[in-house]
C-alpha cells in the first residue's frame, strides 16, 4: 500500500526532471534522489509511518532508564523514545533510530520488548548506536550518493541510444520510463561487483557494531538477543555473505 502512495509522485518527479532539465538531467536526478533519502530518514518516520503503525512514547521503567543511560554514555542526541506496534503486522522484531544529526529518535518494536529481557533490548540498541558512533550511517549515505550519481550518469548515456530501443521493438518512440527499465536490465551485470563490495562493507560494519556493543559490556546480552532476533525474524543463523 505504501508503494502505491509514494510511487506515483516519485515517478512523476523523475519524468518531469528528465523532460525539463536537458542533457544535464542526471545531476538534477541525483539531487532529487538525495532529497528523497533525506526525507525518508528524517520526515517519513514521524509523518507517514504513523499512518500505518502506532508510535507510542516508551513508558517510564527499567528499559527507558537503560536506553537513556546508554544514550547519555555515548553522547547520542536522544530526543524521544518510541514503541511501535510491529506485532500488528508480523512477529518481526527490530530497533532503530532516525532523525536530524542534533535530534534523534529511537524506535523499539513491541515484539522485541515482549520477547527479550531489558538488558537484551539495551544490547541491541548498543549495536545500533554503534553504527552511529562509528560513523557507519554517514559513510553509507555518502557511498549511496556516489552510487546514485554513477547510475544516473550512465543513464544519461543510455537514454538517447536509439539502437537500444530498436532492439526491443521501439522503432519510432523512445519512452523515458521504458529506457530506464532497459537501462536497469543492462546495468545489472555491471552493478554486480559494486553490490558485492557493498555486502562486504556491510558485513564489516555489522561486526564492528557487535564489537562496539561488546566493549560497552553487552557481550552476553547481545549474543542472546541476536539469536532470538534470528529465530523471530526467520533468518538464517549462518549467513554466507
Amino acid at each position: 500500500m505504501l508503494a502505491f502512495i509514494l510511487a506515483p509522485p516519485i515517478l512523476a518527479g523523475f519524468l518531469k526532471i528528465v523532460q525539463k532539465t536537458g542533457n544535464q538531467f542526471f545531476y538534477y536526478l541525483w539531487l532529487f534522489g538525495a532529497a528523497l533519502q533525506v526525507f525518508m530518514i528524517t520526515v517519513y518516520p514521524i509523518t507517514i509511518l504513523p499512518l500505518f503503525n502506532k508510535l507510542s512514547p516508551l513508558d517510564p521503567g527499567a528499559l527507558k532508564t537503560g536506553v537513556e543511560g546508554l544514550a547519555q554514555r555515548l553522547n547520542f542526541p536522544l530526543k524521544e523514545l518510541y514503541v511501535i506496534d510491529g506485532s500488528k503486522r508480523s512477529a518481526h522484531s527490530n530497533a532503530y533510530f532516525f532523525g536530524l544529526p542534533w535530534k534523534k529518535h529511537i524506535v523499539i518494536y513491541d515484539t522485541l520488548i515482549e520477547k527479550s529481557e531489558t538488558e537484551e533490548v539495551v544490547a541491541v540498541l548498543a549495536h545500533e548506536l554503534g553504527h552511529w558512533s562509528l560513523g557507519h550511517t554517514t559513510r553509507l549515505f555518502a557511498i549511496s550518493q556516489v552510487h546514485f550519481f554513477y547510475i544516473f550518469s550512465l543513464f544519461s548515456v543510455f537514454i538517447n541510444n536509439k539502437s537500444l530501443y530498436r532492439s526491443f521493438g521501439f522503432h519510432t518512440q523512445m519512452p523515458i520510463i521504458i529506457g530506464f527499465i532497459l537501462f536497469s536490465d543492462a546495468l545489472a551485470p555491471m552493478d554486480t561487483v559494486i553490490k558485492l563490495l557493498m555486502n562486504i562493507l556491510s558485513r564489516r560494519y555489522e561486526f564492528q557494531a557487535d564489537e562496539f556493543a561488546q566493549k560497552l559490556g553487552y557481550s552476553t546480552e547481545l549474543a542472546k538477543s541476536l539469536i532470538k532476533l534470528q529465530i523471530q525474524n526467520l533468518s538464517t543463523m549462518d549467513a554466507d555473505w
